[in-house]
């Protein structure tokens, strides 16, 4: 299970960075390609593959936060848990509503609103595609979404360790 997270991982990260560059540079070496517009195509089956398993993996985190406090108080956790959740199913529809639209359309033309459309779902799906990227890499740290809340801060067992360890050392507690 590991390694499919791992390899789950980096296939997120990848779509994101791409994702990521070409609504950056896509501009700039799109008038090189005969069909600029395939490259979307392309981009948009490899995110509808990305919106899912990020779907699926913020539904178990949330799962496994629930599972594992059961008190009906709000903390970080709870509130990491159920916004990442809440962001991937908002994304999922955003995203399945526009592209299923789009297939189905007749045009080939798109208009201000369609575009700012896409604009604000590619930027945000960056963020949420990399998020869930980091969380499904450190595995160990996206089991326990209350010590994952945030990324770079020392958890709740590590600062308890390291008072433990002070106090062994003559009762000396850090400032």
């Amino acid at each position: 299970m590991g390694a499919l997270r791992k390899l789950l991982a980096v296939f997120l990260a990848v779509i994101s960075l791409v994702l990521g560059i070409h609504f950056v540079a896509g501009e700039i070496y799109g008038a090189f390609l005969a069909q600029p517009h395939l490259v979307w195509d392309y981009l948009n089956w490899m995110t509808a593959i990305g919106i899912l398993v990020a779907l699926v993996h913020h539904f178990q985190r949330k799962r496994a936060f629930d599972r594992q406090h059961q008190e009906d108080d709000v903390s970080v956790g709870y509130l990491s848990a159920n916004l990442w959740l809440f962001a991937a199913m908002f994304l999922a529809l955003w995203f399945f509503a526009n592209w299923f639209e789009e297939l189905s359309s007749s045009e080939s033309t798109s208009g201000t609103v369609a575009g700012f459309i896409w604009i604000a779902f590619n930027a945000s799906f960056v963020v949420l595609g990399s998020v869930t990227a980091w969380q499904l890499w450190s595995e160990g740290r996206a089991a326990n979404p209350e010590n994952a809340a945030a990324p770079g801060q020392p958890n709740d067992e590590s600062v308890s360790n390291v008072g433990i360890a002070m106090e062994d050392r003559g009762g000396a507690q850090p400032s």
